[in-house]
């Protein structure tokens, strides 16, 4: 038999400690007790009473005191507010079976049968910071130290007003929480700790800040400015990391939900930023893995409600980040102790309607895995949109956040299809591809720009939605041998551009996108105007202008139709090439323009390629 005998700091072993009684569980398993006596720390102030031999601690003045309690099979503080121990040691790990055979606390999973480990509570200890991201070393928690001054008195106080954040708070509660509720039920409850509850101001703030609605109340003082959407935003993430950054979040839960909003919402300012989001998803996803949150559980209905709800928001995210930032997957299913397809039944329509698209995401994203590449065309089978609205319960939802998930289905349906790589290049696919990117493509650009606008949920899906459309229009007006189609695929590649810069003082993916796409527009329309000049062919300009007098005489038919009006505007018709059907305009462009560069981010953007490149984009587009 081998036994572990305890040692002190300087490394000679611990006296021998016997009890006079084992403890209760001891008794019935017939074991010998080591319990009464754990920690080692009481050992030095143990000394044995006169009479029955029982350890009995002595304070200084040697006045004695209660024996020790015997430790109960859940401490207080065991578990974190939604019911999960601290820690999860799966079986692969060696000390397990120890702890297992001598802790009290310790419980086994039941996710499968037999468990695939413990969970091991932690006692909490008064005089250590509970923090996830405490630094031990001294010079770093000096630093830290600063870091929190810093925080208290620059960061705390970045929160809008009290009327302004009401109006963003109604915005976030009606538009982005139905669809992905990452901040639980705080929204509905008062936070006892005054550090997480301006954390969660600031990032409803921050979520709610997109919506055109918002625009009157972007301020961070009573009395002040309002300001740009972009400094608003970019003052609150930088408060949120910082706050973060320096511990001063301690529950664990809490700050997964943070880590995963701060993801999804916050926008780059510079390239250094760039992969920001990206990492703050794979830090939500550590912290879930630290607690176990993957592994099922058997607490209370609604402490096990709320952890499905959290584990699926993060495991949504973390498709969305896939498909964004053309990352590799951190979350898989083998993985997971939770069935996902209960996880999805058991959410809000809203968010289970959601969860369904993100399903088909997670089918797409496996089109576009290295080693998956096929000789073939590939086609994801997709189900309509409308039996999914149905089958989600989702009837009664409101249609503009039904629309809001439309656009992203749209955009899976886009990428559901995968071409060999000698036929990207051209604008013949399969033809299933083809009818099926171009519908999407045209839906997404009149969901947008006519039939909601201003209407939408504006979560990053919609700027998601409106690059792929980009992209498709752009492959046509490329690759296209036939004028009409060309000057077809100009017009919707001209209407998306001017979606996008509707959107670029918000999301960076689309101030990256329309810089590109105007400079194109501009080389295009040089091209065009040289050609018909060494042709000798009629000045375009004058058909232009005839048909903008046309149509100024039409009535208006409302702010919807403001891409029609930017398309008609300061614009070179490629159907006046109609003559020259062979003419392959991309190739007069000015041989200094980086026209490779747009095909490998335009191109790209249906490939899952260039996504995580945007920022070196931008630097070059300027």
């Amino acid at each position: 038999m081998v036994r572990f005998v305890e040692s002190d700091s300087t490394g000679l072993p611990l006296k021998r400690k016997q009890v006079a009684q084992a403890c209760a569980r001891c008794r019935r398993r017939k074991k010998r007790c080591f319990h009464n006596h754990d920690d080692h720390h009481y050992g030095d102030a143990l000394t044995s009473s006169p009479g029955g031999g029982e350890a009995v601690a002595r304070t200084p003045a040697d006045r004695p005191t209660s024996p020790r309690p015997e430790p109960l099979p859940e401490r207080p503080g065991s578990r974190n507010k939604e019911g999960h121990a601290s820690r999860f040691i799966g079986d692969l790990s060696p000390e397990v079976i120890l702890m297992e055979a001598t802790s009290l606390c310790s419980h086994r999973d039941v996710s499968v049968r037999g468990g695939l480990g413990i969970w091991q509570p932690r006692a909490p200890d008064s005089t250590k910071p509970t923090s996830p991201f405490v630094l031990t070393s001294p010079s770093r928690q000096a630093v830290q130290d600063m870091l929190k001054a810093y925080v208290w008195s620059h960061c705390i106080a970045c929160c809008p007003p009290p009327l302004d954040y009401a109006v963003l708070r109604r915005i976030y509660l009606e538009k982005l929480d139905p669809i992905f509720p990452i901040l639980g039920d705080h929204l509905r409850s008062t936070l006892q700790d005054e550090i997480e509850g301006k954390v969660l101001q600031q990032i409803v703030s921050l979520a709610a800040a997109a919506d055109p609605e918002a625009t009157r109340h972007l301020r961070l003082n009573p009395e002040g400015p309002l300001l740009s959407r972009q400094d608003f935003c970019n003052s609150l993430s930088n408060s949120v990391q910082t706050i973060v950054d320096a511990g001063l979040i301690a529950d664990r839960v809490f700050l997964i939900r943070i880590l995963a909003a701060l993801s999804l919402y916050m926008q780059p300012s510079s390239p250094d930023e760039a992969d920001i989001p990206a990492l703050l998803n794979s830090r939500a996803i550590h912290q879930m893995h630290t607690l176990g949150l993957q592994m099922a559980s058997e607490d209370s209905n609604a402490s096990s409600q709320v952890t499905r709800s959290l584990f699926s928001c993060i495991w949504a995210l973390d498709r969305i980040n896939s498909a964004f930032y053309g990352r590799a997957c951190l979350i898989h299913e083998r993985d997971v102790g939770w069935d996902v397809d209960d996880c999805i039944a058991a959410q809000a329509p809203p968010f289970r309607l959601f969860l369904m698209i993100i399903g088909l995401l997670d089918q797409v994203i496996g089109l576009y895995r290295p080693g998956n590449r096929q000789e073939k065309e590939i086609i994801t089978e997709l189900p309509i949109f409308e039996q999914m609205i149905l089958d989600a319960g989702a009837a009664r939802v409101s249609s503009s956040l039904l629309a809001s998930l439309e656009i992203f289905y749209h955009s899976v349906a886009i990428l559901s299809s995968q071409s060999p790589s000698e036929n990207r290049s051209t604008a013949l696919p399969a033809p299933a591809t083809n009818s099926r990117r171009s519908l999407a493509a045209d839906r997404i650009t009149s969901i947008v720009g006519h039939e909601f606008l201003g209407q939408l949920s504006y979560l990053p899906i919609i700027p998601y939605g409106v690059s792929l459309s980009l992209s498709v229009s752009y492959r046509k007006m490329r690759h296209s041998n036939i004028p009409m189609f060309r000057s077809r695929g100009k017009q919707a590649f001209m209407a998306n551009t001017s979606l996008l810069k509707s959107l670029d003082d918000t999301f960076w993916t689309a101030k990256a996108m329309v810089a590109m796409a105007e400079q194109v527009i501009q080389e295009m329309d040089k091209a065009v105007a040289s050609i018909t000049q060494e042709s000798g062919i009629a000045d375009p300009s004058k058909k232009i202008e005839s048909a903008t007098r046309g149509d100024n005489e039409l009535p208006s038919s409302g702010g919807g139709d403001a891409v029609i009006t930017y398309t008609n505007q300061g614009s070179t018709d490629v159907s006046a090439l109609e003559a020259i059907p062979d003419l392959d305009v991309f190739g007069h462009f000015d041989p200094t323009f980086n026209l490779g560069a747009v095909d490998a981010v335009l191109e790209g953007n249906l490939d899952f390629g260039a996504a995580s490149n945007w920022f070196d984009w931008q630097q070059l587009w300027g």
